[in-house]
């Protein structure tokens, strides 16, 4: 088993801003491939959050916390609250709809937000019921500047309010 020596993506947020396009683009490609497999066997992560993202020395990445995954098949019996951390949740979360692969992608774009701006969304609100309903009626981070128009468009794409306009892996 590979050591992540880097610690959370959250820790190393302040070193990847700095990096060209072309290594932010990879790790985001390490990262949704993850994803990408935990969705192939039919679950939802329910908590991606850049916490949960491990980095290693060579920046190979890692999802971890997987103990609020949820299995596809059984989204639309369950019971429980819907739980996570605010700024990465999705808006239909928030309105305590069920989880949905979707809701994933909605997430991994607060990521793709933070590799523009090295530190977390909303970073400068209280995680309250004013950030929640700010989030409903489509507040998302602002965009900063010089970052790439197509990867304005793919973020925005991944942070659309309506889940089923958001682009699947």
């Amino acid at each position: 088993m590979s050591y992540a020596k880097e610690g959370s993506l959250r820790k190393c947020l302040s070193n990847i801003v700095r990096f060209k396009w072309q290594n932010k683009l990879q790790l985001l490609k390490n990262i949704i491939l993850g994803l990408k497999v935990i969705h192939k066997s039919d679950l939802v992560h329910c908590d991606l959050h850049d916490g949960n993202i491990l980095i290693s020395d060579n920046y190979e990445t890692y999802i971890i916390d997987l103990g609020l995954c949820k299995s596809i098949n059984n989204l639309q019996d369950s019971t429980n609250i819907n739980c996570g951390v605010l700024p990465y949740m999705a808006p239909e979360l928030i309105r305590n709809e069920p989880y949905t692969l979707e809701s994933d992608i909605y997430s991994f774009s607060m990521i793709m937000w933070e590799f523009t701006s090295g530190i977390p969304p909303f970073n400068n609100r209280e995680r309250d019921f004013e950030l929640s309903l700010s989030i409903c009626e489509g507040k998302r981070p602002e965009i900063i500047k010089n970052t790439p128009k197509c990867y304005i468009e793919l973020m925005e794409k991944c942070w659309d309010s309506d889940p089923f306009k958001r682009p699947t892996i």
